[in-house]
């Protein structure tokens, strides 16, 4: 039923960002009074077609869902103008800066979606985690930057925030465009700090997934309380229970339950103490030895069998905007991931940006699946970002993509004439061959990130 739930989350999914971008083209080609044959959701044989309007445009829903495509009369195998009125109206013989704004209201038609996705989860808000620091890396940038376990991150380059995602997408973004970051922290007496992480001195190619944790050393708060004990395992057999939360592993104070983790996998099949504090408010003090296990990599990891207790209420923050406010936050938050997309493309190209944050349709459907099981918010906030995604790529200027017509349409303008058709048909092959080779280096890391932990 899962798997089912994340392809049907994914064909929706696809389904509603192919139909707006086309829509971007299909709504502007129509206004420019150009002949629209074919408009398609999807590619292969058509599962649905219907015919409508006075033009008696061919409307399909296809068998493959991952595209779609607008067919306008002269356009490549779109037909010959059957008339000296249907001439008019081909999409060749459009004046190219009306051809450029056809190709460009695709790409705008999915981040203005992006607006409204986001505004609505403004509207409806998402459920976040509060930004109190839990754990910090000895020599790592937070720990530079003395930044303590406990305090409460107030604000980021003077914004304010509100949820641990607010600082995961500030520091991501200010590591891309490698400029430094200041924090504003208060601590549990109520003083205010500012700490500085200089993100510019960080290591080429060090953004990747887990960025937060394994580069900048820091992770958030979550209590080292036991929600549930494995039957047989080294926790039970101890007599720790439900509720017992645990103070210390070794010499060492738990000040969050990533804490504790570390502890615990740090020390496969050696004996520990733990300290703990029980539901009943009693202190008491355990010996037991972790159990040895292997993560993905065939590294030796310690497990107790316990699980993390659900968080309290005072750990979950769910900010809601009303209708004006939405919108902004909409617009705003638009802009800022789409100008952090083109400059972690810029920063990939230069070495700064790993890679591996490339994904394929394998972890975008899985993200799907996650955002839809989660509720509507967190899936119109997957629809945004993933829309975003979609017009930016659109855009850049390589042959095939509207932005590759954009950019031909762009150079007819300043030369007066269109560029010669064997020019055109080159450089789309070559962007066809651009295309191919980034999807497949997608679907690499897609593999790769089920092979690996």
């Amino acid at each position: 039923m899962q798997i089912l739930e994340t392809i049907g989350a994914f064909i929706l999914a696809i389904g509603i960002l192919v139909l707006i971008h086309e829509s971007g083209h299909f709504i502007v080609a129509k206004t420019m009074g150009v002949k629209v044959l074919r408009f398609s959701i999807g590619f292969g044989p058509a599962l649905i077609s219907r015919r409508w309007g006075r033009d008696q445009t061919e409307y399909v829903i296809a068998a493959l869902p991952l595209g779609g495509y607008v067919k306008m009369l002269g356009e490549q195998e779109g037909g010959e103008p059957a008339s000296a009125e249907d001439s008019k109206r081909a999409f060749v013989n459009l004046a190219p800066g009306k051809r450029f704004l056809i190709a460009l209201a695709g790409p705008l038609a999915n981040l203005l979606f992006a607006v409204v996705a986001y505004a609505g989860v403004a509207w409806l808000g998402i459920p976040g985690l509060a930004p109190i620091v839990g754990l910090v890396q000895d020599h790592s940038p937070a720990a530079l930057a003395q930044l303590q376990p406990g305090q409460r991150i107030a604000m980021l380059n003077g914004q304010a925030v509100h949820t641990w995602e607010d600082v995961r997408l500030g520091l991501l973004s200010a590591a891309i465009a490698r400029t430094p970051v200041t924090l504003q922290t208060i601590g549990g007496d109520g003083v205010r700090l500012n700490h500085v992480l200089r993100l510019q001195t960080l290591a080429a190619d060090s953004v990747g997934p887990d960025f937060v944790s394994k580069v900048i050393g820091m992770e958030p708060y979550l209590p080292a309380v036991i929600g549930a004990v494995q039957p047989h395992s080294p926790a039970q057999q101890a007599g720790l229970a439900a509720g017992d939360r645990i103070l210390a592993v070794d010499a060492h104070e738990i000040s969050s339950w990533e804490g504790l983790a570390r502890q615990v996998e740090s020390h496969p099949g050696k004996a520990i103490q733990l300290r703990y504090l029980t539901a009943q408010g009693l202190t008491k003090t355990v010996h037991l030895t972790p159990q040895v296990f292997l993560d993905k990599s065939g590294k030796p990891i310690g497990r107790i069998g316990i699980l993390m207790a659900p968080l309290p209420e005072n750990l979950i923050v769910l900010r809601q905007r009303g209708p004006l406010e939405g919108i902004i936050y909409g617009a705003r938050t638009t802009w800022q991931m789409s100008l952090m997309t083109v400059v972690m493309i810029v920063r990939m190209v230069q070495g700064f940006v790993s890679p591996d944050n490339i994904s394929g349709p394998i972890t975008i459907a899985e993200y799907a699946g996650q955002s839809a099981h989660a509720g509507l918010a967190p899936f119109l906030s997957f629809l945004g970002l993933v829309s975003i995604s979609l017009g930016v790529l659109n855009l850049l200027p390589i042959p095939i993509l509207d932005g590759g017509h954009l950019m031909f349409y762009a150079v007819e303008m300043v030369r007066g004439k269109a560029l010669p058709a064997v020019v055109v048909q080159k450089a789309q092959q070559i962007g066809i061959v651009l295309l191919l080779m980034l999807m497949s280096f997608a679907f690499y890391n897609d593999i790769m990130r089920l092979l690996t932990p």
